[in-house]
């Protein structure tokens, strides 16, 4: 299972979600809680039990290649290297049903310091 709250999810218009996940199983709507931050024209998601909720998709991956292609969209390996912008780690994620599963996400590695936050915690309606 991945959770995707960026340009992965369905409704981004970036087309990631159609070429990284067009296989995958759509499993439910979910939260975690973080901070979502802009870096550019896509999130960064910082993890923080203290922090809001973050909204996203969970997803039933195909493949252990399907999941090595989003490493690659990702530009993340797995354990990630201390430079990457990203680290893939499994936590649990609360879907919109109210089930508890775990699920990989990629969580942003850098220092936040000058992004700016998405209140809302959700990247396609800040």
């Amino acid at each position: 299972m991945i959770f995707v709250y960026g340009t992965l999810r369905r409704g981004c218009s970036t087309g990631a979600h159609q070429t990284y996940l067009a296989d995958a199983e759509f499993i439910d709507k979910a939260t975690i809680n973080g901070t979502l931050f802009r870096v550019s024209y896509y999130p960064a998601l910082v993890l923080d039990a203290q922090a809001g909720k973050v909204l996203g998709e969970i997803y039933r991956l195909a493949s252990a290649e399907q999941l090595a292609r989003l490493d690659a969209y990702e530009e993340c390996t797995y354990p990630a290297l201390p430079e990457q912008e990203y680290q893939r780690i499994k936590i649990d994620v609360i879907t919109h049903s109210g089930n508890v599963v775990s699920a990989w996400v990629y969580a942003y590695q850098r220092a936040s310091d000058g992004l700016a936050v998405i209140d809302s915690g959700d990247f396609l309606n800040p």
